[in-house]
């Protein structure tokens, strides 16, 4: 009897502890559907008076890539526009279960905004802030969160807490204004991501008293070769060969990961003038990328730092094999030179 009683009790905390993980888990937090005007992605619905969200790219000018997945939002303030004018754009979402008052919830999200915002005949071309309500069954709403005027047009990782004083069974996302003054501007959202352990060691280190902000650095990037078609400088940054490899084969397996402390670290990685990993922030969790290779062919694998994390420079381990041989090596990059690998394959022997 006294055992059923262990069996039961140890059951219910593991089911308490189940709700309690998926209680902030977000239906489609990287904002995944059709591209449309005022269609807001599934999991997600259009809150308060004024227009809709969309889901973008592809609506009034907007052309940006994700900074995950394939899609994302956009929301506005109206100002002086005339359709809904002082008005703003909203989304909301109900929760599996709700935030609990006086409890520390962490969370991410990435955040732009497009100069080039255009619809109809008004220019929404300004910063806009971000800001995250909590409500509850009754429409009483609690602010959470603001991020501030966004004003970077190149997705960055905002890292944020939120504390509810009340029970919270719903989020509502909100495009705001930054000044009392009504104007036209837009806000770019993606990527959103519950935190249950916490942040992440390096993240969890550092005071949040606003926010703290991990640069991603999404432009394209010019590649210069030698005469062997090799590059010898990548955005203008030197490309340094550190190491010589041998392989055999026409593919090759590359595992990249971070073996040091997470730190936020986006890179790309180039096969010579090929890129063939483009904007990827590595993590403990390893990732494979198959490339086809020739025989008595010589490769520079470089590795691209797109920002410096929280700890520079830009670090990342890696195997490769060509699924005989298998290697590892670690590349380090900062914002001024790209270290490279050099790769040889051997033609393979009748």
């Amino acid at each position: 009897m006294q055992r059923n009683i262990k069996y039961v009790a140890l059951t219910l905390v593991f089911l308490c502890l189940c709700v309690e993980f998926k209680a902030q888990q977000l239906v489609n937090p990287s904002f995944e559907g059709p591209t449309a005007r005022a269609v807001s992605p599934k999991g997600w619905l259009p809150y308060g008076n004024a227009s809709s969200p969309d889901t973008q790219p592809g609506a009034w000018k907007v052309t940006n890539e994700a900074s995950h997945g394939y899609t994302y939002l956009s929301m506005v303030c109206r100002g002086q526009s005339g359709i809904d004018e002082g008005k703003w754009e909203s989304i909301q979402q109900t929760l599996v279960n709700p935030l609990m008052s006086n409890t520390v919830y962490h969370y991410s999200i990435d955040l732009a905004y497009n100069k080039d915002f255009f619809a109809d005949v008004i220019a929404f071309d300004n910063p806009v802030n971000l800001r995250v309500w909590g409500m509850t069954e009754m429409q009483q709403k609690e602010l959470l969160w603001e991020s501030g005027a966004v004003k970077n047009i190149n997705w960055e990782t905002y890292f944020f807490e939120l504390k509810p004083n009340q029970r919270t069974p719903y989020l509502v996302l909100e495009a705001f204004y930054t000044s009392p003054q009504k104007y036209c501007g837009n806000v770019l959202l993606d990527n959103m991501k519950y935190y249950p352990y916490g942040f992440p060691e390096i993240i969890a280190d550092v005071e949040l008293p606003d926010t703290l902000v991990v640069k991603i650095d999404t432009q394209m990037v010019d590649i210069d070769l030698n005469e062997y078609n090799l590059p010898t400088q990548i955005d203008g940054r030197e490309v340094h060969q550190e190491k010589e490899l041998l392989f055999r084969g026409e593919k090759l397996t590359i595992t990249v990961w971070d073996n040091r402390t997470y730190d936020g670290d986006v890179i790309s990685l180039f096969l010579n003038e090929k890129t063939i990993l483009k904007e990827f922030e590595i993590s403990k969790n390893r990732f494979d990328v198959e490339v086809n290779v020739s025989e008595n062919k010589e490769y520079y694998l470089t590795l691209y730092a797109h920002n410096l994390g929280r700890i520079p420079p830009n670090t990342v381990a890696m195997y490769i094999t060509d699924g005989v041989s298998k290697k590892m090596i670690t590349l380090t990059s900062n914002l001024k030179k790209c270290e490279a690998v050099k790769i040889k394959i051997e033609q393979l022997k009748d």
